[in-house]
């Protein structure tokens, strides 16, 4: 009773933000930016909360479960890595860019350096893409509210679907970001107290990883501790763990530097002294976040086999943390995790659907049609209901582990969007087609890979897809730049 109590006071909180901002909201660029007025807190919080869905709760924590620390090891030092990469090298020159051309999107950044055929192409890879990751943050949820709550699957992705598109239609971009600060202190607390609890439970960190290496069970417990020993089954018969491991950390990390739901942030921001304190603030967060979660996987051999058979978390390894919070946690500190888990799945899709709804307006419909500020903000406000849906249903059969949907998803989009982004930030002139043909081939690459060679070799479509992207890029540039000159010469 205490969890419901504490969840539903939590949905209560959020849709009242959304009605409070929707009061504040004047116009489009409120709706779309908060009027590019966000200070550190939010801004720093609002991408840590994005960032960090249910994917990093449940399948970054309890992935671990099957592959060990090497997998824990790997994608805290990529998320660290590329957290400062992003608010060093992209924040500065995308903040400058946006407010110099007035860009409310990141397809529309693309307009303004490469054409509206860029800007479409971006929009068409977000509408597609984005829906499919949201799948697997509706699994989460789903699968969530299965093990913590007991209720039906399909009843937990219909709650969380319903309460997300109230309030970030209701409030646009302004309801988004506040909700992601007060979800993203959840986030933290109960990532930091989840994995606090458990050292307590286990007699601290030193008798914790003793106590794993002695598991001899199903696994070996020095196994978890290998480089290049633990994965799923087919991964390890073919001998490819460690090309798996790495790509897969990298693909998931990586998307810090291009993903437009995470950097749009950065042209929402104040001024520069909001980005410079953000450089600091943000990658601390996500490093402690990271090793306080992707370090709890592997202990569950600890605790798991003493309730249950961990075959069942061995084949859904998304288990594998709320069921370790529930057997730790009393009833009303479990109340919290719950409602930060949610929160996370929550300040993610939240964030999808309005870059989902914003791109379709901004970026497809006002392309082509002239339309008043006033019929775009309700059509934006009616897509985001539209684009909530669509994933929703398909959440209800989704395919695959959490981990390994959003790997996909992250490498297609990361693929398309980070060389394009970076040739508009750096190049004083950077050419229409490249970028085109960039994403392009960035995206079929990537697709292509994980049907026909990403079973074979198990490297994810993200190095693939980045290295043709470059590779298409380069080969345009170089193209285009001799048919300028030869137009000149003439």
């Amino acid at each position: 009773m205490i969890i419901e109590a504490v969840f539903v006071a939590y949905i209560i909180l959020m849709i009242f933000i959304g009605i409070y901002e929707y009061r504040k909201t004047k116009g489009l660029l409120d709706f779309y930016l908060a009027g590019k007025n966000l200070g550190v807190l939010v801004v720093s919080f609002s991408f840590f909360a994005t960032y960090f869905s249910t994917a990093a709760f449940l399948g970054g924590g309890g992935f671990g479960f099957l592959a060990g620390f090497q997998w824990s090891a790997f994608l805290i030092f990529f998320h660290v890595l590329f957290a400062i990469s992003a608010w060093i090298l992209i924040a500065p020159p995308m903040k400058k860019l946006a407010d110099k051309h007035g860009a409310l999107t990141i397809p529309e950044l693309f307009k303004m350096k490469y054409g509206r055929i860029a800007q479409v192409v971006a929009a068409l890879v977000i509408l597609f893409f984005f829906q499919f990751y949201m799948i697997s943050i509706y699994k989460g949820a789903g699968n969530l509210f299965e093990v913590m709550l007991n209720l039906d699957y399909k009843t937990g992705l219909i709650i969380t679907g319903i309460v997300v598109m109230l309030y970030t239609a209701i409030g646009g971009f302004r309801a988004v970001v506040m909700t992601d600060l007060i979800q993203g202190l959840l986030i933290l607390f109960g990532g930091i107290a989840l994995f606090i609890t458990l050292m307590i439970y286990l007699s601290g960190p030193i008798n914790a990883i003793n106590s794993l290496q002695s598991v001899d069970s199903i696994i070996n417990g020095k196994d978890l501790f290998e480089f290049g020993k633990l994965a799923p089954p087919p991964i390890m018969k073919a001998g490819m763990v460690i090309p798996f491991i790495l790509s897969l950390t990298f693909a998931i990390s990586i998307a810090q530097l291009a993903s437009p739901q995470l950097v749009v942030r950065f042209i929402a921001a104040r001024d520069d002294r909001v980005i410079a304190k953000g450089m600091i603030l943000t990658p601390l967060i996500i490093g402690l976040f990271a090793i306080c979660v992707f370090s709890i996987g592997p202990f569950g051999w600890l605790i798991i086999p003493n309730y249950d058979d961990p075959v069942k978390y061995m084949k859904n390894p998304d288990l594998v943390v709320p069921f370790i919070a529930m057997k730790l946690f009393p009833i009303g500190i479990n109340a919290l995790l719950l409602t930060a888990v949610i929160a996370a799945a929550m300040s993610t899709i939240n964030s999808l659907l309005h870059v989902l709804a914003t791109s379709f307006v901004r970026d497809i419909v006002q392309v082509g049609v002239r339309i008043s500020d006033s019929l775009a903000l309700k059509l934006t406000r009616l897509s985001v209901f539209v684009f909530a849906l669509i994933p929703l249903i398909l959440a209800i059969k989704p395919p695959g582990y959490i981990v390994v949907i959003v790997g996909l998803s992250f490498s297609v989009i990361t693929a398309a969007f980070l060389i394009p982004l970076v040739a508009a930030l750096y190049l004083e002139k950077p050419a229409k087609m490249p970028a085109i043909a960039s994403m392009i081939v960035a995206v079929v690459v990537s697709i292509a890979w994980y049907l026909l060679y990403y079973k074979t070799y198990w490297i994810y479509p993200v190095v693939p897809g980045l290295i043709a992207s470059t590779i298409a890029y380069a080969v345009f540039y170089g193209v285009e730049a001799k048919v300028v000159q030869k137009v000149e010469q003439v």
